[in-house]
């Protein structure tokens, strides 16, 4: 799914070239900007990042680093500040109403909410929602839930486009549930828990269901874990952001979907040099940035069907795919008639088991590109291909781009785009 950044205007009560205009001093050859961030995340790490490349490679900034903005700050916070711009997380309106009337050039990077007025780079949320699903889609499941967060915006609007999604594919309603992101004890976590194994004991199974983040996604899956169901046999999840801790601590390790918080770095600062160089002008534009891709590990790695035969044999081919399994001795596996195996495994999937087979080795394949820097030849034969030029020409014909390719253009879009 080809995704590309999408861009808004929405209006503002202060014109931004008003803004602009009425700053009558030039900026000094130093130009001094505020970067409030929140370090402790990783998507604040990564933002970070981004900014940090745009300097390097565009500008002489000094920064004035606040590296615990959680987006609401004191009343007083500009008060008597003379530097040149802010890069900042934003929640409270209160402090968008007061950069707006300081006449400071500022972009908002936290994306909780887009009614501040202010210009604006963070992530596009729906698309997130879209690639979870088309990832769930993809493993053949026809019934999906979600799992939000009560009262956050950014999680409806990734409900918004995981729904609009799934609902195109499948015949049953989208299961949905709320969750409180602020448990005050660990009662108040457990009362929630009970809530969350409840209502994932009622859903119709086999089924995929997208967290509106990792850390939502770790409770779905300790709750699965509790109530006795299987994943990703019997619930599949996603979650969003990538956490790489999060993620290969759930039990099993969790699939997510990856934000690209250095490329909204990158955009950020450099909308910010337009805005302190007077070379933007009209109405404050919101820059949304889609995801970079999906992190498959376990949680997701199934392909959902009722046939329990053929579940069998795709169980098998997650498991033993890379180490030589043939189509063959998958049908021996399942002790029925190769022809009889084929044809039930054909009508479950529409693709025969030797394509399934493919498949899986292709899927841990990309992933070996994206994250590690072995030879081609050696992932080549960790994925279960005899011969490297074998899984070169597989690779092109169902990605329809040499791995090579695929690793540099993966590499690619974890950086700025220049």
């Amino acid at each position: 799914m080809h995704l590309s950044a999408k861009e808004i205007e929405f209006p503002s009560s202060v014109p931004q070239d008003d803004r602009l205009m009425s700053r009558t001093t030039q900026l000094r050859a130093n130009v001094r900007v505020a970067v409030c961030i929140d370090k402790s995340r990783r998507y604040g790490r990564g933002v970070l990042a981004g900014i940090a490349d745009y300097v390097e490679a565009r500008g002489r900034w000094s920064l004035q680093l606040n590296p615990r903005a959680s987006g609401v700050y004191r009343g007083d916070w500009l008060r008597d500040w003379d530097g040149d711009g802010v890069l900042a997380f934003v929640e409270d309106p209160r402090l968008a109403k007061a950069l707006l009337r300081a006449k400071i050039p500022a972009v908002e990077l936290f994306g909780h909410r887009l009614d501040l007025g202010l210009p604006h780079v963070g992530n596009d949320e729906e698309a997130f929602g879209r690639l979870a699903a088309a990832h769930l889609l993809e493993r053949n499941f026809v019934r999906f839930a979600f799992v939000g967060v009560e009262g956050a915006l950014w999680s409806d609007r990734r409900q918004v486009g995981f729904r609009r999604a799934v609902e195109r594919r499948s015949a049953d309603d989208l299961e949905v549930l709320s969750l409180s992101d602020d448990d005050a004890s660990l009662a108040a976590w457990e009362r929630n828990q009970d809530r969350l194994r409840v209502w994932l004991r009622e859903l119709r199974q086999p089924i995929g269901l997208m967290a509106a983040s990792d850390r939502i996604a770790l409770r779905v899956l300790n709750a699965c874990r509790q109530a006795g169901i299987d994943v990703p046999e019997r619930v599949a999840v996603i979650g969003v952001d990538n956490d790489e801790e999060t993620c290969r601590l759930a039990d099993p390790p969790l699939s997510s979907v990856m934000d690209n918080a250095r490329e909204i770095g990158w955009r950020a600062a450099e909308m910010l040099d337009q805005l302190m160089s007077r070379r933007m002008a009209g109405k404050p534009r919101s820059v949304l940035v889609p995801p970079a891709g999906i992190a498959m590990r376990r949680s997701t790695e199934v392909t959902a069907v009722d046939d329990p035969l053929v579940a069998r044999a795709c169980q098998l081919i997650r498991e033993q795919a890379c180490g030589g399994l043939t189509a063959e001795a998958l049908a021996s596996a399942v002790r029925v008639s190769k022809s009889l195996f084929y044809a039930r495994f054909k009508k479950a999937l529409n693709r025969l088991p030797h394509e399934e087979i493919v498949r899986t080795r292709l899927d841990q394949a990309q992933s070996l590109l994206r994250q590690t820097r072995l030879p081609l030849a050696e992932i080549a034969v960790r994925c279960g291909f005899t011969h490297p030029e074998y899984f070169s020409v597989s690779f092109k014909r169902e990605l329809g781009v040499t791995p090579g390719c695929f690793r540099r253009s993966s590499k690619q879009d974890s950086r700025p785009q220049t």
